[in-house]
């Protein structure tokens, strides 16, 4: 039965309106400017939207499941500068103390896991507190991101800290001098939430619950667990987004990452997944943040004033919701 819902709900539709708005936006900003279409750009925009992307497949099979979570911005901020003070501390500081030989060889491994497990901590805080108070995960959400963003102030008194350089490889290596190690993280996230949502019992139960969280759970779901799982999985991607972020800025601030909550909720309902949970699938995830990017770099390409770009990407999710609304009634 939740195999035949999925289906319902997964049309190609969306998919092949989406190509066909890349395909006209490519030809457009190409016409305005040739360089647009070159290799490097398209390297430059897959490298721009990877970050995005990772905390986006988080957000999307989340808002599969019919939550939300508005924090990862503040959480992503607050890892990255824990991950910065670890990594300096590990190393010795900024002083430079000597410090062990394991004990530097170790650091960035120690700050990897250690980052992973804070995001794992998070995630499962929130979703505790969103299944166990059973008020809406918007305001459950919206709460934690102001406690995650005055943490991170706190922690980063009020400035932020320089991230170690052994550390910085993490984000701006290249595989063969040509393909950034962040790209390929993110197409590894895209695989993997394809493979959670299309062949995975956990990925049926995420569809099931957004479309009908009590029917759900009369048909033995356990949604409370499957739920609080969700958000564990937003905090580990935005971990990883955290880790990748801080290493190739070089920077950890507690204003770094403001705006990905907005422009991963932006992608996934562009690309076509539900507020109300029960629509999308990893081909709509990415095809909405390939948009995004899109739009971002087509802009810069056209010089736009940048300060046009939130105003823009407010207007898309206005008319993604909007459209999608109306296509959930007629269905």
């Amino acid at each position: 039965m939740i195999r035949g819902a999925e289906k319902r709900r997964t049309g190609i539709a969306q998919p092949l309106v989406l190509i066909g708005i890349i395909i006209v936006l490519c030809a457009v900003t190409a016409g305005v400017n040739p360089r647009f279409l070159r290799a490097q750009n398209i390297i430059n925009i897959f490298q721009q939207i990877s970050i995005l992307g990772i905390v986006a497949c988080g957000i999307g099979m989340l808002l599969v499941a019919g939550q939300i979570d508005i924090s990862v911005g503040s959480q992503i901020s607050l890892m990255g500068i824990i991950a910065a003070l670890l990594g300096q501390t590990l190393l010795g500081g900024e002083a430079g103390v000597k410090v062990p030989a394991w004990q530097a060889a170790m650091a960035v491994p120690l700050t990897v896991a250690a980052t992973l497990l804070l995001g794992a901590l998070l995630g499962l805080l929130n979703g505790i507190v969103v299944v166990g108070s059973k008020v809406a995960s918007f305001v459950i959400t919206l709460g934690f991101m102001t406690v995650y963003r005055g943490a991170a102030l706190v922690a980063g008194r009020g400035t932020g800290y320089p991230v170690p350089r052994r550390f910085q490889q993490l984000g701006r290596a290249r595989l063969f001098d040509l393909v950034p190690v962040s790209v390929l993280f993110f197409l590894g996230v895209i695989l993997m939430t394809f493979f959670v949502l299309k062949y995975l019992r956990y990925g049926r139960f995420l569809y099931a619950i957004g479309g009908n969280a009590k029917a759900a759970y009369v048909s033995g779901i356990n949604t409370a667990r499957i739920t609080v799982i969700a958000y564990v999985v937003v905090g580990l991607a935005s971990a990883l987004a955290s880790l990748l972020l801080v290493s190739r800025v070089g920077v950890a601030q507690a204003n770094l990452s403001d705006t990905y909550a907005l422009d991963s909720l932006a992608a996934v309902i562009v690309g076509g997944v539900a507020l109300s949970g029960g629509k999308g699938d990893a081909l709509a995830i990415f095809l909405g943040i390939l948009l995004i990017g899109l739009i971002i770099n087509a802009l810069i390409i056209m010089r736009v004033n940048p300060y046009a770009r939130d105003v823009i990407m407010g207007l898309i999710i206005i008319i993604a919701v909007a459209t999608g609304q109306r296509g959930s009634e007629a269905s």
